[in-house]
């Protein structure tokens, strides 16, 4: 049983972004898995959510340049040893797949959402609340009634141009949280402060603390420094306030050098 929370807190935009993609593949997949007609719904709303959110940004062009950079960074932790040989050749291989699916890339990965008048019908429907209803949309029902694996068909084939970008964003998170230690840490009266190297731009700070304490991070990051905020929440309204007691936790940061 897993008995600590990691907190996660992009430093970069980029990041932010790579992180953003999955929690939106997470999210796609357990709508997915669920057996019922409600998680397949969601499924549906999230990959309308890919779309626009893909649809925004240029992130191909973010994530080749990351993948890019991420391979020098392999390479920098092989040769000071800090980094097994087979894990690096494992890295290397799959980031020369992900830049290889990613320059496969010719149009935008939208485009298999935006022309399809189904889907636009779903999401010109979905920001009224209860507008994705089964009765203003006989077609949405007639779909969501259908054998699950004609469903799943046409929902991966909708996805499927999506694929390189949300594999490449894994492998690069996974890649830094796979890299980066954790180190224990006590802070007194909910401030934490640490001093940082201005050399190394941190891109990802990530918080390990026990489970089912009521307590959570609250996280700020400059070039100089860290600045951490304990706090906890209490009510019906989760209220939100700076703890006053002690706590052991753990840090990690992750950077691209």
């Amino acid at each position: 049983m897993n008995e600590f929370i990691i907190y996660e807190q992009p430093v970069t935009e980029n990041i932010r972004n790579f992180l953003k993609s999955e929690y939106l593949f997470e999210k796609f997949n357990s709508g997915l898995n669920q057996n019922n007609i409600w998680g397949i719904k969601s499924s549906l709303t999230t990959l309308i959510e890919i779309s626009d959110f893909i649809f925004r940004i240029n992130i191909k062009i973010e994530l080749l340049k990351e993948l890019d950079k991420t391979r020098i960074l392999l390479l920098s932790l092989r040769d000071d040893n800090k980094i097994k040989e087979d894990m690096y050749e494992e890295f290397i291989s799959n980031i020369e797949t992900c830049i290889n699916n990613l320059n496969s890339i010719s149009d935008s990965p939208s485009k298999s959402i935006v022309n399809n008048d189904f889907l636009m019908q779903i999401k010109s429907k979905s920001h009224i609340p209860a507008g994705d209803n089964f009765f203003d949309m006989p077609s949405y029902l007639n779909f969501l009634s259908s054998n699950k694996s004609f469903i799943l068909d046409n929902i991966n084939s909708w996805y499927k141009p999506f694929d390189p970008i949300f594999l490449a964003s894994q492998l690069i998170i996974d890649i830094k949280r796979r890299n980066s230690k954790f180190h224990s840490y006590k802070c007194s009266e909910s401030f934490f402060e640490k001093k940082l190297d201005k050399t190394v731009k941190i891109d990802l700070v990530r918080i390990k603390i026990e489970k089912n304490n009521n307590i959570f991070p609250d996280v700020s990051v400059n070039p100089q420094n860290i600045n951490i905020i304990f706090k906890s929440s209490h009510g019906l309204d989760r209220l939100s306030k700076a703890i006053t007691e002690d706590i052991n936790f753990e840090l990690s940061l992750s950077s691209s050098r």
